[in-house]
């Protein structure tokens, strides 16, 4: 096979119990968690074949469950696809440690280290939130009109920034349900969902996970990628290791732009978009991001999601 690919890693939100079951059966996989496990702790099997969902779902386990999966499928994928290139990588949130990996910026090894470490940081935070905190997943049919009302409601801050019209919001409970108390109440044309998550992320509310994470990327090496990192915290196509390093010590705060990096990556020429997965998630929201000013898809775009199933062959 060869081709030109991009390839997309999700971010917090897509697991669930037993993800790596049926992935743990791929000899290619299976090597790869056994890489991650002396960072990652002796219970990742667990975590990816037994672990209930309510447990799963804690920013300390989820984070080390999904960055496994992300780099054991892709791979083994690799693996089974050896003419495949890559003309760029794109991550969603914590996924992009994952595409560092996927582009040869950063190794197995040093992907579990940081991750754990930035899994720690995060629930640290969490833990130490004097009052109930999360995230709203909020749509509409332009995000930015969500954007600009976000100054009516104190407390609540634009977190992910994922399509035209979806993204998530962050902050106190409490503010996260006066924003939808004062959506219902004037009527606007938006559907909010409060997430059952333990704080919000890429908010200030996390600035206490910087230094660790910082501290842990001292003590990594980031390559130059073979291909660009298209970062969701600058928006931008990403090659210098440096500014790599300060912008995932700046994901912890920053707002997710996920859209921008996207179009970034067309920008760039990418077409072929390659998500390889439990469950896919990113790779489906293409047809809400790469569209003209008239809402008709961009040329030439094609999006791939491979299962676990496809790559046991």
């Amino acid at each position: 096979m060869s081709a030109k690919v991009c390839a997309m890693f999700a971010g917090q939100s897509v697991q669930e119990s037993g993800m790596g079951r049926d992935l743990l059966a791929v000899p290619a996989a299976r090597a790869v968690i056994e890489r991650l496990k002396p960072s990652l702790g002796p219970d990742l099997e667990e975590l990816l074949t037994t672990t209930p969902d309510g447990v799963l779902a804690r920013t300390l386990n989820a984070q080390r469950a999904i960055h496994a999966s992300h780099v054991a499928h892709w791979l083994a994928w690799r693996a089974a696809n050896p003419g495949v290139e890559l003309d760029g990588a794109v991550g969603h949130s914590m996924g992009v440690v994952a595409a560092l990996v996927a582009v040869d910026a950063m190794s197995v090894e040093d992907s579990g280290a940081f991750i754990a470490a930035r899994a720690r940081a995060f629930s640290d935070c969490c833990a130490s939130f004097p009052e109930p905190m999360g995230l709203a997943a909020v749509s509409a049919d332009d995000f930015q009109d969500v954007a600009d009302s976000v100054a009516e409601v104190p407390g609540v801050s634009v977190a992910l920034w994922n399509t035209i019209g979806r993204g998530t919001l962050g902050g106190t409970l409490a503010a996260l349900e006066a924003y939808a108390a004062k959506a219902r109440a004037e009527d606007w044309p938006v559907k909010i969902k409060i997430l059952k998550v333990e704080g919000p992320y890429h908010t200030e509310a996390f600035a206490a996970a910087k230094e660790p994470m910082r501290a842990a990327l001292e003590r990594l090496t980031i390559s130059r990628p073979r291909a660009p990192v298209f970062m969701g915290t600058s928006g931008r196509a990403e090659t210098d290791p440096a500014r790599i390093k300060e912008l995932l010590v700046e994901q912890a705060t920053a707002c997710e732009r996920h859209l921008e990096a996207v179009r970034a990556a067309y920008a760039a020429g990418c077409r072929r978009f390659v998500e390889v997965s439990f469950r896919p998630q990113p790779v489906t929201w293409l047809s809400e991001q790469l569209v003209d000013a008239q809402g008709g898809r961009l040329s030439g775009v094609e999006a791939s999601a491979i299962s676990t199933a496809e790559i046991r062959g």
